[in-house]
């Protein structure tokens, strides 16, 4: 290795991490270890959630170049259902049959492909037959959902919160399996109408390769398998998982938010932003109307008000650990960090984050994936070249976006309130940190985090001290991505085009 090289290419991380270590000392010296130590703390917090929302969206813009308004949401999406698992799984087992029937149905599409596309149809039958069949999918699904108690199977979350019952009180509220058996068999039937239309019936000009039809039909087995057991397990599901050990129960909750949201996502990227990757003013539009939609289906389903999800009881038992270690073994609310009483949870998240910026930080750098992606941010046309399915890497980066901002979320429930507008500010400062960080690279949007983490932290602190507005602590987020701009335009860690 060359020293001098490597110090001259890396010289923008030296000079932030210079910068950081002198205002450390100023602040060490100028406001005393307690208060220093505090607000550093406060401030990883939020750096890091706020790297769990920009991380996806700064891996979605460098490779897709798409600007994803309704990102803030996903991380919204994450906190709802992460907490409705936690309080109360009913309503989660009462949908999750539905959706991977209808999944089952779509994943098809390979199959029907086969063999519908040597019908002979004309061009303008083609149009009108995906047309009908297109509808007919939507009316279908719409008919399965006749009459099914979806406001009362999201209220038992709320049930338990506001009235601070038994979640086992709740966990009945399912339909019987005699009443509920021909929902699932209609949403299976609207994924295979659905799945005919995207099939292009008529269409010659395709192909279907052996191993793709094969993949298919191992796919909807499994799926099928999945489905039949999630109908199965659908009254006594919710009631064995709040009989699980409260600490269980959050993790899953974190796994159970991330998949929901990694499926979201893979659902909004195949349906709505891959038609519009020629469009990019549609874009903007579309993600800004499905992040109002969104918001207005929550709204609905568990009313505008602001929820607490309870803290597990890792992190929960009353009293103060000494030091790290002793909180292994008691579990308590607060540790004692130099001096510094602070919530362990909050410890937690600062974790949690920093496992998220190592798992990512090795996918992008020893993983084939992130290679590609690396690649695709580069040159995606010789990415296209190489022979690499573009169209499903895009899927799986936006899928992996969207898992990150529901992470987050639900990693944020217990600590801030859930409600409709939770992810828009989270938002607003993710777009900010892809800004200071440079736009498609990752290491930025880690270092812009948590400058932007301790910059509202240290701001909120001295605004209090000198009896400030507000206003201007919430300020300086934006004051240091304008100073960042005017020294380089493109970012810190941001390349020139």
């Amino acid at each position: 290795m060359n020293p001098p090289g490597f110090l001259r290419r890396n010289s923008t991380f030296f000079i932030v991490l210079a910068v950081i270590l002198l205002l450390g000392v100023v602040g060490v010296l100028g406001m005393g270890q307690v208060p220093f130590v505090r607000t550093t703390l406060s401030g990883l917090t939020i750096g890091m959630l706020y790297f769990m929302v920009a991380a996806g969206l700064t891996l979605i813009f460098g490779l897709m170049d798409v600007l994803n308004f309704a990102h803030g949401t996903m991380f919204m999406v994450g906190a709802y259902l992460g907490w409705q698992f936690y309080t109360n799984p009913t309503f989660l087992f009462g949908l999750m049959p539905l959706i991977f029937a209808l999944l089952t149905g779509i994943m098809t599409a390979p199959i029907l492909r086969y063999y519908l596309m040597n019908l002979n149809l004309s061009e303008k039958t083609q149009q009108y037959a995906r047309t009908v069949l297109v509808i007919t999918g939507l009316l279908i699904i719409f008919l399965s959902f006749r009459g099914f108690d979806i406001l009362g199977l999201a209220e038992t979350a709320m049930v338990a919160t506001m009235t601070m019952g038994n979640p086992l009180a709740e966990a009945s509220a399912q339909e019987p399996l005699a009443v509920f058996w021909w929902r699932p068999v209609l949403m299976l039937l609207a994924g295979l109408v659905l799945a005919a239309s995207s099939a292009r019936p008529g269409d010659k000009t395709q192909v279907v390769h052996a191993s793709d039809l094969k993949r298919a039909w191992i796919t909807v087995a499994a799926l099928l398998v999945l489905t039949m057991v999630l109908t199965l397990i659908r009254e006594w599901g919710p009631v064995t998982v709040l009989l699980w050990d409260g600490n269980l129960r959050f993790f899953t909750a974190l796994l159970v938010g991330t998949l929901c949201g990694a499926g979201l996502g893979a659902v909004v990227e195949v349906s709505l932003i891959r038609p519009l990757y020629v469009r990019p003013v549609f874009l903007v539009i579309a993600t800004l109307g499905l992040a109002n939609v969104l918001r207005e289906i929550i709204m609905v389903l568990w009313d505008p008000l602001a929820y607490q999800m309870t803290r597990p009881p890792l992190f929960s038992q009353a009293g103060k650990a000494e030091n790290i270690l002793a909180w292994f073994s008691g579990n308590n609310v607060t540790v004692d960090v130099l001096g510094v009483t602070f919530p362990s949870y909050r410890l937690f998240i600062i974790f949690l984050g920093l496992m998220m910026i190592i798992a990512l930080g090795v996918t992008m750098k020893y993983s084939r994936l992130g290679m590609i992606i690396r690649a695709g941010v580069q040159d995606r046309t010789m990415v296209e070249a190489l022979g690499i399915n573009v169209r499903r890497v895009f899927t799986i980066v936006f899928s992996l976006g969207a898992a990150l901002a529901a992470l987050g979320g639900i990693g944020a429930a217990p600590f801030i309130p859930v409600q409709p507008n939770m992810g828009d500010a989270f938002q607003l400062q993710a777009f900010i940190v892809v800004v200071i960080g440079g736009m498609g690279s990752f290491s930025g949007a880690a270092i812009g985090a948590l400058l932007l983490g301790l910059a509202r932290a240290f701001g909120d602190y001295f605004a209090l001290k000198f009896s400030l507005s507000p206003a201007i602590a919430e300020a300086s987020t934006v004051i240091i991505m304008a100073i960042v701009l005017l020294v380089r335009p493109s970012g810190l860690f941001g390349k020139k085009e």
